[in-house]
């Protein structure tokens, strides 16, 4: 594994995500400054998914066909700059359309960076991913308590930050990355007979798709409606909201790096059946918890389990589909992360016809769908060299 190159790309996938963490811990704002309902604010999770849940595979088959480094950088630049502009806009069509393009940004750079860590891992390829998605969970864990400390010091225009940090670390990580592109990416048909021995398995790809979408749902309405349950249980501030979404995803990112480890180790399947099956009875407790800190120890528990699926998932994902990683990557990276987004509306109206608990069983019902799933795998090969 070359450990600088993935670095590299982990960093830059702090970059793009960072801008996507930011958006659910603005969601309170948005409530108390626009006076939106929780669907309209769950439909911003729309915005921010539906195009990338379209484009991402796009970008993906873009990726297989020829490198496509530049796809990085203007990912990052286009996710930090249109997530900047929620500062300067008041209408809801305008925030609807700025995180919307921020979607498409971040759908721009996730396949392009997961093959290029799938080109750098060597035999380590559950590490590498999950070093990769690290950077990214990082962005998620960092956002909620940047943006949260950002509006409270200086107000909605100091998002701007997000724009500068994007302009100018997109620069940089452009100038980095082109000089790493091995020359092999130039002719990918060409390496090592990769072409001639590699095959697709549809079947199985669609069904760890099935899985994919209820981790993916459960992840997206989990850092939707966690701050709003805080708020509306626990009497808690908005801070304190960011507080508790920030530690769901600081023992994600513990669980992804552990997942990923464990799986070069044990296996990737299994791997991902014990974190589904961790998952579920976690999900099902936390409705019931009255006691706050019994909540906050549920939500952490269920950040660990949750986010140990996530490099195997990608990895497994890629081997069903040796012939086309980037298509593969598209759907399991960055698709397993948006498209959760096109059902937090459909959880949202559950949510004010019936209350916030309806939706954490709604979401119950899901995660014991996806451990399904993850019982009809079959194993896959490994990647050619």
């Amino acid at each position: 594994m070359d450990k600088k190159k993935i670095f590299l790309a982990s960093f830059s996938h702090f970059l793009c995500d960072v801008n996507t963490g930011a958006l659910p811990a603005l969601l309170p704002f948005l409530v108390a400054s626009h006076g939106l309902s929780y669907s309209a604010v769950s439909g911003l999770m729309l915005a921010n998914s539906s195009l990338a849940s379209v484009i991402q595979p796009m970008f993906g088959l873009l990726s297989d066909r020829s490198p496509k480094i530049w796809l990085m950088p203007l990912g990052i630049v286009i996710a930090g700059v249109a997530m900047a502009a929620l500062g300067f806009l008041e209408s809801y069509l305008g925030i609807f359309l700025a995180v919307g393009i921020s979607g498409i940004g971040a759908a721009m750079f996730h396949p392009a960076g997961m093959r290029f860590v799938t080109r750098h891992a060597g035999e380590r390829q559950g590490t590498g991913t999950s070093l990769f998605s690290i950077g990214g969970n990082m962005g998620f864990l960092l956002a909620p308590l940047m943006v949260v400390g950002l509006i409270n010091a200086f107000g909605f225009r100091s998002l701007s930050i997000l724009a500068v940090l994007a302009v100018g670390m997109g620069a940089m990580i452009l100038w980095e990355a082109r000089r790493f592109t091995p020359r092999r990416e130039q002719n990918p048909q060409k390496s090592s007979g990769q072409a001639q021995i590699a095959s697709n398995n549809w079947p199985a790809f669609f069904r760890l798709t099935g899985a994919i979408i209820c981790r993916s749902v459960l992840m997206v309405c989990l850092r939707v409606f966690v701050p709003l349950y805080w708020i509306a249980n626990f009497s808690q501030t908005e801070t304190e909201a960011a507080l508790a979404l920030t530690l769901f995803g600081l023992s994600g990112i513990c669980g992804n790096f552990l997942g990923g480890m464990l799986a070069d180790r044990l296996g990737f399947l299994f791997v991902i059946r014990l974190g589904y099956a961790l998952t579920l009875p976690l999900i099902l407790l936390f409705p019931f918890l009255d006691n706050f800190f019994l909540a906050y120890l549920d939500l952490v528990l269920l950040g660990f389990a949750l986010y140990t699926t996530f490099s195997p998932v990608v990895v497994v994902g890629q081997r069903y589909l040796a012939r086309n990683i980037g298509f593969a990557s598209g759907i399991t990276l960055g698709l397993g992360i948006s498209i959760g987004g096109l059902f937090a509306p459909l959880l949202g109206l559950v949510a004010d016809n019936f209350g916030l608990l309806a939706t954490f069983h709604t979401l119950s019902a899901l995660a014991l769908l996806g451990f399904l799933f993850t019982l009809i795998l079959v194993p896959a090969q490994k990647l050619a060299a």
